[in-house]
């Protein structure tokens, strides 16, 4: 036995509360790189040469590939943030907790005695 349930089972619900971590923090980043436009666009306007308003744009450019790199983590994790936060699911987390926990318990019933846990693999081989 490579890892035990338990372990899997609360990857799981670290992925889905990473997963939505990752997409708010990916969507105030568009937030913030949206909000930049307007100042870029304000800077272009009153750019004293040719030199000044090519700099601006790359910022612009920049700040762009930014907001794109963002939106598409964001859209990424939209549906697992979805389904994280819908109150709907809320019951569904509640009993994986719950499972978790239970699997965490027999687990270190049956495998307090380290010599068991290695009959076990030795027998799985």
């Amino acid at each position: 036995m490579e890892r035990n349930p338990s372990e899997i089972v609360t990857d799981f619900l670290k992925f889905l509360e990473q997963s939505s971590k990752d997409y708010e923090a990916a969507y105030a980043d568009v937030g913030k790189e949206d909000s930049k436009v307007q100042t870029f666009l304000h800077d272009m306007e009153f750019a004293l040469n040719k030199n000044e308003r090519n700099r601006i744009a790359t910022l612009l450019q920049r700040s762009r590939r930014e907001r794109r790199k963002a939106k598409d983590i964001a859209q990424l994790y939209e549906n697992i943030h979805n389904f994280y936060t819908d109150k709907q699911n809320q019951n569904i987390l509640r009993a994986l907790r719950r499972l978790q926990n239970e699997q965490i318990t027999m687990e270190k019933y049956l495998f307090g005695n380290r010599e068991f846990k290695k009959r076990v693999d030795y027998e799985e081989s």
